[in-house]
């Protein structure tokens, strides 16, 4: 009895059970025998397991329906730079530029949640000290039995660097594009588009060349 209760889960097959085992006295406190409690918690474990491996490797905040926030699991803290008590209590509104706070769009992003729709996309946040991050991120309401949601959970993965190299990409190309003539086909030879600098050296209107064959700007 002095090393009662004694909990732990038990595997058979598929299945896992929570095992409880406590002492029985009698009324004079004398140990007389053991209860044994069974519990299935199968479907628990593994919601338990998927929760985990998330918190492991994704960036969780709780929200309330009104946007104050509730919990945020390391990852999230580390991307925004904060502590959980620095943000504990505050309004989702700190991560996000003060024009867009203010505004109606905003305004109804938090209504829809609030009415148990869900919002995903690719997200700029703003961290600890102002500095500009970019998430990719779902908001998931949570709902009660009866279907009526009671708060807001997102998880999110800081996709700063690869933005950052996107933004990059985008910006060469662009430079490309201003400075050479640029034409791009199919695999056949089909003209798919060009650049205002190729249709002006060759003479055509876009309408003129997408579609046709690279032959047209070659000796017959």
């Amino acid at each position: 009895p002095s090393r009662l209760p004694h909990r732990a889960d038990i595997a058979i097959g598929d299945l896992r059970f929570a095992l409880n085992v406590s002492a029985v006295f009698d009324k004079g406190r004398n140990y007389i025998g053991n209860i044994l409690e069974w519990q299935d918690v199968s479907k628990q474990r593994v919601n338990e397991g998927m929760i985990n491996a998330l918190d492991r490797s994704q960036a969780i905040i709780e929200f309330a329906l009104d946007g104050r926030i509730l919990n945020a699991n390391r990852n999230f803290c580390d991307a925004l730079g904060y502590t959980l008590e620095e943000i504990r209590g505050q309004h989702h509104g700190i991560f996000v530029d003060p024009k867009y706070r203010q505004s109606l769009e905003y305004r109804a992003f938090w209504e829809k949640l609030a009415r148990g729709d869900f919002d995903a996309g690719k997200y700029k946040r703003i961290a600890k000290g102002g500095q500009e991050i970019w998430i990719q991120a779902s908001y998931n309401p949570v709902c009660d039995q009866g279907g009526k949601p009671y708060k807001v959970v997102k998880f999110a993965t800081d996709i700063t660097a690869s933005e950052n190299e996107n933004n990059e990409f985008k910006a060469k190309i662009t430079a490309i594009s201003r400075s050479q003539a640029v034409i791009e086909f199919d695999l056949d030879g089909n003209i798919l588009g060009a650049n205002e600098n190729f249709l002006a050296t060759m003479g055509y209107s876009a309408a003129e060349i997408v579609g046709r064959h690279h032959s047209m700007f070659a000796d017959p």
